[in-house]
């Protein structure tokens, strides 16, 4: 059995955030103990205190927890979500593509393709089941859009319906209510600080290093195949029709892979 977290960020776009993002990380039940367990460690490490939020946003942090310390605690969620296994789904569109649509269909439409996914790996890769727990979504009627995604599935574009037969149980859940919540919270944050325009490009290099394995790929030949899988970007690239939108995603692909590439020389250098 395995469970799906959602959240969603970058709902208002800005000069530096061009794209709403929605993601899910997901992993077996059986690690949901040895994840809490690290997580609370790493919290009384840092100073936080039970009660306290732990989020990526620095600002959330108690003023007792200096800055340093929350952004070592980060990276240290990062790593142990690495070493446990967490796999990581995150849906992305152009701010300026959505910009007239509806914003509630623009949050649960992205939310269906991150659990249609998750559904699509507990199918053909676990040959397994899952729960699906959301972060509160900031929608109208968010139990609605749960109960109708457990008794009817996915709604497609032509009407006809897919349903998501993996999937045992649809729930909710809040920050504080588990430490898997600020692992969600982290995990988006941090993915969201690098497709932004990072201000410091090396720790957003740290950060990818560690996210972009997390990511459920497909691996072809020897080729790690990410699209589709772990990264949705919609509308499909070659789909954009307008060039200046076709180019901001074709951009943002550079620089992750920038970034990316940029880790790989760092790691490759000999030592002085």
């Amino acid at each position: 059995m395995y469970v799906l977290l959602t959240d969603e960020t970058n709902m208002q776009p800005s000069e530096n955030c061009e794209f709403f993002i929605y993601g899910g990380i997901f992993f077996s039940l059986d690690i949901l103990p040895a994840l809490n367990r690290s997580v609370a460690r790493i919290r009384r490490d840092a100073g936080y205190q039970p009660g306290d939020t732990f989020k990526f946003d620095t600002r959330a942090r108690p003023e007792y927890v200096s800055q340093e310390s929350a952004t070592t605690a980060k990276a240290q969620v990062l790593h142990v979500c690495s070493e446990l296994g967490v796999q990581f789904i995150a849906h992305i569109i152009l701010h300026q593509i959505v910009e007239r649509q509806d914003r509630d269909q623009r949050v649960l439409w992205a939310a269906d393709y991150v659990i249609a996914r998750f559904n699509k790996f507990l199918r053909e890769e676990a040959n397994s089941y899952g729960i699906c727990v959301v972060d509160n979504l900031p929608v109208r009627a968010a139990w609605q859009y749960l109960s109708d995604r457990y008794s009817n599935g996915l709604e497609l574009s032509s009407g006809s319906r897919v349903a998501l037969d993996r999937i045992e149980l649809f729930s909710a859940t809040c920050i504080g209510a588990s430490h898997a919540s600020s692992v969600i919270d982290i995990v988006l944050g941090s993915f969201r600080y690098c497709v932004n325009n990072p201000l410091n490009a090396a720790a957003a290099k740290s950060m990818l290093k560690v996210i972009a394995p997390m990511m459920w790929h497909r691996e072809v030949d020897g080729v790690q195949h990410v699209r589709d899988y772990g990264l949705i970007v919609r509308p499909p690239i070659d789909e954009v029709r307008v060039p200046a939108y076709r180019q901001k995603y074709l951009d943002l692909i550079d620089h992750l892979q920038g970034l990316l590439d940029a880790t790989e020389e760092v790691d490759g250098e000999e030592p002085s």
